[in-house]
């Protein structure tokens, strides 16, 4: 744990001195874009390390999420590919690329123009437009039309202020609610839905006591309701109000709806299992009620050097019936 704090301190000293005194050349850890991420598939027995044929995403902040109107993984690359440390270090390759995942390549897609990223947003189909809508940390959403990012106007939108704080940015969770099509937003002043025309402010919230930075809203559709993973408790929204749960103690991680299992699917890095350059992964599934952990002997490693990293993206691949985790090296 000693190594680990030393190395998030080195690399916090690093971006710090770097957006003052320019660049470094003393690499810490990331691959400069010569070589995709790895990725993992999850077909309910175990996982598999999926072959990358040609190049693909690499850096340490993507969202991802499935588009049924074209059969694809539609991931927005757009954080940093190589970070140095050092009195002059920092992020010396920012990413902004969109990918799109067949099954067994990666596909680079060159958009006119592409979302803003503010803060810690969320990637999710909207069944409704047919369309898979990244928000950012502010509210402010973008609908992939299979070659383009379109910014989508939601009038009379609850105010997301820019976060300046760890606790501010607590406050944020964006999911859409598949049965009643609408789209969610977890604030600090409540819970908001858009039905396309009209936010509508739901009566009673989530606990501001629970919210977590990498909160994130997932739709359970087995069971009707968005999952939200908080600090002590998980919470339940039916469409009109949250139930929280008993839950375990579940870390930082990441989170998806699995169609084929039927079951809201939890992968977190595990840094108690640790070796010299890697650390495993733990596994939790939700059946609306409770989570189980999940005994995978094969479960996915992550390199040492993502140790509070942004989560890796996790989302179903409806068109080859399993889960995709990407896992950058970054």
């Amino acid at each position: 744990m000693l190594g680990l704090g030393a190395l998030a301190l080195a690399t916090v000293a690093g971006t710090w001195f770097s957006t003052r005194f320019g660049p470094s050349s003393t690499p810490v850890y990331g691959n400069g874009g010569s070589a995709p991420a790895a990725v993992w598939t999850w077909d309910g027995a175990g996982y598999s390390g999926a072959p990358i044929a040609g190049p693909g995403p690499y850096s340490n902040n993507a969202d991802m999420a499935y588009d049924r109107a074209r059969g694809v993984l539609v991931l927005w690359d757009h954080g940093c590919g190589r970070l140095v440390m050092g009195f002059t270090g920092g992020c010396t390759d920012r990413v902004d690329q969109t990918w799109t995942w067949d099954g067994q390549r990666w596909s680079a897609r060159s958009p006119r123009s592409v979302p803003e990223a503010v803060g810690d947003g969320a990637m999710l189909y909207d069944s409704r437009l047919g369309r898979v809508l990244y928000v950012n940390g502010i509210g402010q959403a973008w609908a992939w039309t299979g070659s383009d990012w379109q910014p989508r106007t939601m009038s009379g939108a609850p105010r997301v202020p820019r976060r300046d704080s760890a606790a501010e940015a607590s406050t944020f969770a964006a999911g859409y609610d598949e049965g009643r099509q609408l789209l969610v937003l977890v604030l600090s002043t409540g819970t908001w839905s858009w039905d396309g025309s009209t936010w509508t402010a739901a009566k009673g919230g989530i606990d501001v006591a629970e919210a977590r930075a990498d909160a994130h809203l997932v739709y359970d559709r087995a069971h009707e309701q968005l999952v939200y993973v908080g600090s002590r408790r998980t919470w339940t929204w039916d469409g009109a109000s949250w139930q929280p749960h008993e839950q375990p103690a579940i870390a930082s991680g990441t989170l998806g709806y699995d169609p084929v299992r039927r079951t809201v699917t939890l992968v977190q890095q595990d840094v108690s299992a640790c070796g010299p350059a890697t650390c495993r992964t733990t596994s939790w599934v939700w059946d609306s009620t409770s989570w189980t952990r999940v005994a995978i002997p094969d479960a996915p490693v992550l390199p040492l050097t993502r140790s509070g990293a942004h989560p890796p993206p996790i989302a179903s691949d409806e068109a080859h019936g399993v889960m995709l985790l990407f896992a950058s090296g970054s």
